[in-house]
């Protein structure tokens, strides 16, 4: 199969030319078609992948594949982020970007220079493909306090991979692949690419074979997510929910098996290591986790799946099933996200404070998501998820320029 590469990178060429290689994918530069990549006017790493992407389509007649990638900075808000390629300004080459970052974090201490890289890459069978591939890949680590190795490209030599004495630059290209934030994406689009090619134009990913199509739900904790899944199974009854397992305590509204399947620490921990779970998190003190074998079933049967979990669950799905889609809920304020989880009744005063400072970080990870929908009108939210899950949600993409005051609110 012959793939443009929407991208002048020669690094990007060379790490994911080698990446494809054994699967019999052939990448084709555009600069074999003597195009020039069209500008980044992107707000998150997914536009400016699909951006890309489809350009190169429209211009090759070909099917393209485009990345865009950067680093975030704790210490500096997640900055440079999609600005990553020109931190320094435009045409910067990539010393003068780190030794710009280098500068603005001379003054923070090391154990205050958490970072991540991000790589989102974008698969388009046509220029306008109504359901491009998203693969995504994150590679935790930190700044180190000068550059060090000679290999890889951008920020690698001052990137501390997380639990790494090595800066990126100082490993092996097979190391690096093995683990890189593109690394991981590229595995999770490799393994979708089949089914990508194999439907027709404009059916919904994960239906082709009969089937079905899974869908995960993610929200800081009070943004009304439960709420919302329980009236979508109602108005679409298709559907069918994934009960997670879970270690905290059982509310007395609670029924097990209904809301949650309710195991000992013991229980969940020994699932874990016989891999069954298709993906589970530590949150406020208790484990959460979905079963990989009643979602496989499912699926299997052509069932439509909808898995309620956290953003750190759900980068463990996408990263085990790219196909799925993936929709984040926002509350339409700080304010009324406290008042809801005051209105519930059945948490202590501290464990209320703890979900409201840990609800800003949870919102950061909004753009790791396909879809985002404002739960501010509840049933202006349902008929939202009603149009995502209905294949109609294009408008409800989580890079629309609306979103940005929003999110500047809730962030601050």
């Amino acid at each position: 199969m012959k793939i443009v590469l929407a991208s002048g990178n020669t690094g990007k060429l060379r790490e994911i030319g080698a990446l494809l290689a054994p699967y019999g994918l052939t990448l084709l530069p555009q600069s074999a078609f003597g195009l020039t990549p069209p500008p980044e006017t992107g707000t998150t790493f997914v536009d400016n992948a699909l951006l890309k992407a489809r350009y190169a389509a429209r211009l090759t007649g070909l099917p393209a594949l485009a990345d865009d990638s950067g680093i975030e900075v704790d210490a500096l808000g997640g900055r440079p982020g999609v600005y990553s390629a020109r931190f320094a300004g435009e045409g910067a080459s990539d010393e003068a970007n780190f030794r710009k970052l280098l500068a603005e974090l001379a003054a923070v201490p090391q154990e205050r220079r958490e970072a991540r890289y991000q790589c989102v890459i974008a698969l388009v069978r046509c220029p306008d493909d109504p359901q491009p591939l998203i693969a995504r890949g994150t590679w935790e680590g930190r700044i180190a306090q000068a550059p060090r190795g000679a290999g890889g490209f951008g920020y690698d030599p001052i990137f501390l991979p997380a639990g790494s004495r090595r800066t990126a630059a100082e490993l092996d290209a097979v190391e690096k692949n093995a683990i890189s934030h593109r690394g991981q994406a590229l595995r999770a689009l490799v393994s979708g690419a089949r089914a990508v090619f194999e439907r027709p134009p404009g059916e919904p990913p994960g239906k082709s074979a009969g089937r079905g199509r899974l869908y995960v739900l993610a929200a800081p904790s009070g943004a009304g997510k439960t709420s919302l899944v329980r009236a979508l199974l109602l108005r679409m009854p298709t559907l069918e929910v994934s009960i997670s397992h879970t270690t905290r305590p059982r509310r007395p509204t609670e029924t097990p098996g209904r809301e949650y399947y309710f195991v000992t620490v013991a229980e969940f921990e020994r699932m874990a290591n016989e891999g069954r779970f298709l993906e589970h998190a530590r949150v406020f003190d208790n484990y959460y986790g979905t079963a990989r074998e009643p979602v496989e079933e499912k699926l299997a049967q052509g069932k439509d799946v909808v898995l309620e979990i956290d953003w750190q669950g759900a980068r463990q799905v996408r990263a085990a099933m790219p196909s799925c889609l993936t929709v984040f809920v926002l509350p339409p304020s700080r304010e009324s996200l406290e008042q809801r989880l005051r209105g519930r009744g059945t948490d202590s005063a501290e464990v209320i404070a703890r979900r409201l400072r840990d609800a800003v970080s949870d919102m950061s990870h909004w753009s790791e998501f396909d879809y985002v929908v404002v739960n501010d009108d509840f049933e202006r939210a349902l008929a939202d998820l009603v149009r995502i899950v209905g294949g109609g949600g294009e408008a409800l993409r989580a890079g629309r320029p609306e979103l940005a005051p929003l999110l500047e609110r809730l962030l601050a």
